[in-house]
């Protein structure tokens, strides 16, 4: 049974990525640094390793969280806002693994089409890719989300300014 170690640094609270071996999701923990780790256990001598990201707004029902977000967060005052870049994480790796292998990821900035991570590792480790992109169906829905907030927000005070001028 050969074990990986793994261990991701530098992560930028806009993006947690997801890390993905052979298919299958490895659960990370948070320690005291604010770094990730995991590990996985495998019996092949060579595994693909894939880390990405997922954005809310690239999901099926994107439109109905937002929705939800915005009137609970009284009309958007307290809602976090969405990162406007909409950089998603493209990598992938080949590592051949031996008896115990150690692979440490560090993030670098986020930055179009320069490269997502760093890595050191114990073993030969093949990167077949290694990017920032932009999510363009996400810069779209945020775009169009930007544009309905401020068109809510002056209907709200187009609507308490008529209220208040009744009032007075």
């Amino acid at each position: 049974m050969n074990t990986v170690n793994f261990k991701l640094t530098g992560i930028n609270s806009k993006i947690i990525p997801t890390l993905i071996v052979d298919n299958q999701v490895i659960k990370l923990f948070m320690n005291e640094f604010g770094s990730y780790e995991g590990m996985l256990e495998t019996d092949k001598d060579e595994i693909e390793i894939t880390l990405t990201s997922e954005h809310e707004l690239n999901s099926n029902l994107w439109w109905l969280y937002s929705l939800i977000a915005f009137i609970v967060s009284v009309l958007g005052i307290f809602n976090p806002f969405y990162d406007r870049k909409c950089i998603a994480i493209d990598c992938s790796f080949k590592l051949h693994v031996n008896k115990n292998s150690n692979i440490k990821f560090k993030f670098n900035t986020l930055k179009k089409q320069q490269k997502a991570v760093e890595y050191e590792a114990d073993n030969e480790l093949l990167e077949l890719k290694n990017v920032y992109s932009v999510n363009k169906k996400c810069k779209r829905r945020w775009l169009f989300l930007f544009i309905i907030k401020i068109i809510a927000w002056v209907a709200i005070a187009i609507f308490l300014g008529k209220y208040i001028s009744n009032i007075i």
